[in-house]
């Protein structure tokens, strides 16, 4: 009697684990996409198994929720959903994205088209301070508050991840969707291995916030590859770009338009960067603009027209709190333009080269499912 009530007991015990088993990597019950299509409000925790999906209209992930993207998903915005309207991945404040790929098996968010700006790209909304009066605001992509006074916040993991043909223009003509539009992200947000392909504007846009990114590829995007302001303070680490013949400044850098001297100031650390230009003799590597501070390094940059144009920065240049060391910059017309007014003698000393300078280490991209060309 007392061995077949310990085998009923086992057996309940294994049939209770088979029902509880996990949708995902966290080891809780978190229920799987229904069908092929993402859309709408994502309220509760969602799994989205690998495989293909649409994307369609505008996807909010709410504030408490968490959507899981498993490695090797695709998800694709239909020609039809994009003459429809507009059509993105945002995440709200207080909820989270964990969409962690592999170099072999990336998430990818494309367009069925296959036309630069189809859509408005993937959108993250965090608590981490930004620099505009009363310490937040409204977020130009998606319409969502950011901002706020936790630096450390979490809004979840991007990890080889692929956006392409992004950048959708905002009703009104205003401002653009990017390729990856991060506002206010605290440094519990994890950013790895990212890449922006084609996009109608900036490929990664950081808007205020810590949080730190690495390994970040833009190849063939239209506008600005890497874009900061509203005193963004993080660190961003080995970055490849690729401009097309139209594209504008591989950085546009800026503190705050409207206050160049707002606080905290932007100033982030940037290393290991390696920039291929147009040929375009009008464009720069990088555009420093109002009040912007920033310590970047080993740079390796060729086709360009300048290496840098200076804009509203007089004070940065002379305190040397904004300064590019150790860099290699191949250029057509010179190395820095002088946009600013006041003592700007030895402007060229913003810059220190270093022909040996080796900027990127572009192995992690050459290998797996990345786009390598333009």
């Amino acid at each position: 009697m007392k061995t077949n009530l310990l085998k009923l007991v086992a057996l309940f015990a294994l049939t209770f684990a088979i029902g509880c088993s996990s949708d995902d990597d966290s080891g809780t019950n978190v229920p799987n996409l229904e069908g092929s299509v993402l859309q709408g409000n994502i309220t509760t925790d969602l799994n989205v198994p690998a495989g293909s999906y649409s994307l369609k209209g505008v996807v909010t992930v709410k504030s408490g929720a968490t959507l899981t993207i498993q490695p090797g998903t695709t998800f694709t915005v239909t020609t039809a959903d994009q003459t429809a309207g507009t059509n993105y991945l945002q995440i709200e404040q207080g909820a989270k994205i964990i969409a962690n790929g592999t170099s072999s098996q990336p998430i990818i968010f494309t367009a069925q088209s296959q036309q630069i700006g189809a859509w408005g790209g993937i959108i993250m909304n965090g608590r981490a301070s930004i620099n505009v009066a009363g310490g937040t605001e409204i977020a130009e992509a998606g319409g969502l508050s950011y901002g706020g006074t936790n630096d450390a916040d979490s809004s979840g993991s991007l990890k080889y991840v692929r956006v392409e043909y992004a950048g959708a223009a905002i009703t009104g003509g205003t401002a653009e969707y990017n390729a990856f539009s991060f506002f206010g992200l605290g440094t519990g947000t994890t950013l790895e291995n990212l890449q922006a392909y084609k996009g109608a504007d900036d490929a990664f846009e950081f808007f205020g916030g810590t949080v730190n990114a690495t390994n970040l590829v833009a190849f063939g995007c239209e506008d600005d590859n890497i874009d900061w302001d509203r005193g963004y303070r993080g660190t961003l680490s080995n970055i490849w770009i690729k401009q097309p013949s139209n594209g504008d400044f591989a950085f546009e850098c800026s503190n705050l338009p409207v206050e160049f001297n707002r606080t905290p100031r932007a100033n982030p650390n940037v290393s290991n960067v390696t920039i291929e230009g147009s040929g375009n003799a009008t464009k720069a590597a990088f555009n420093f603009k109002e009040g912007t501070a920033g310590n970047i390094s080993n740079v390796k940059v060729t086709n360009v027209g300048y290496g840098v144009d200076l804009r509203n920065q007089l004070g940065q240049f002379q305190d040397a709190s904004l300064k590019i060391t150790n860099a290699n910059i191949s250029f057509i017309t010179a190395l820095t333009r002088n946009g600013i007014s006041g003592d700007t003698t030895n402007i060229d000393s913003i810059v220190t080269v270093n022909a040996g300078a080796t900027g990127a280490n572009t192995a992690p991209f050459t290998t797996g499912t990345w786009v390598k060309n333009l």
